[in-house]
């Protein structure tokens, strides 16, 4: 005797900003479709342990980066000849050598990381109209940022001046470049 397992299909619309997870369904003859988390979870038999090894590293929710990270905050970004823009910046405790951009807090994908080993930092004032700049060189790869206080530049150059030299900060309770040790409090745009 054959024992099969029967799920019940209840629909719901997945669009392809909402879910990356896709599974062939029975009902609809073997093809591959968009399907919820918890489908995926059900139909693959992957838990979600299993599921975060699998994640690339653009994958990585800005949300679990940003409540466990070193330094997060927004910055000014410009990358060659293009216009300058706003991205969700974060330095994670797991990953202390890489910088992860985001478009906003709330993103599931990160737009771009950067590995910091290796890079130069120049701090130098590059415009009236951001006075709050740094810019992080490799080769041909030129990547300026700019904060919106001195303070702020202050903290992500400490932890990205140890980042390129292989180094990482201790912890929050050790390392003074920590937006946690920040006496004052927490604003939203900051982690």
């Amino acid at each position: 005797m054959v024992q099969t397992r029967t799920l019940i299909a209840w629909t719901q619309v997945v669009c392809w900003k909402c879910s990356d997870y896709k599974a062939q369904l029975e009902y609809d003859g073997g093809k591959l479709s968009k399907v919820c988390k918890d489908c995926y979870q059900i139909i693959s038999g992957f838990t979600d342990s299993e599921e975060k090894k699998r994640k690339g590293i653009l994958e990585i929710e800005s949300a679990e980066v940003s409540g466990n990270s070193v330094v997060c905050s927004f910055l000014q970004y410009m990358e060659k000849s293009k216009p300058w823009q706003k991205a969700w910046c974060v330095i994670p405790k797991q990953d202390p050598l890489v910088l992860y951009m985001y478009g906003a807090p709330q993103d599931v994908r990160a737009q771009a990381t950067i590995p910091l080993l290796g890079y130069i930092v120049d701090d130098m004032l590059r415009s009236a109209d951001l006075p709050h700049s740094f810019k992080l060189t490799q080769s041909k790869s030129v990547h300026s940022f700019a904060a919106d206080s001195e303070e702020l530049k202050q903290k992500w150059l400490k932890i990205i001046l140890l980042a390129v030299t292989g180094e990482t900060p201790d912890g929050p309770s050790k390392h003074p470049a920590t937006l946690d040790d920040d006496p004052e409090p927490k604003r939203k745009s900051e982690c």
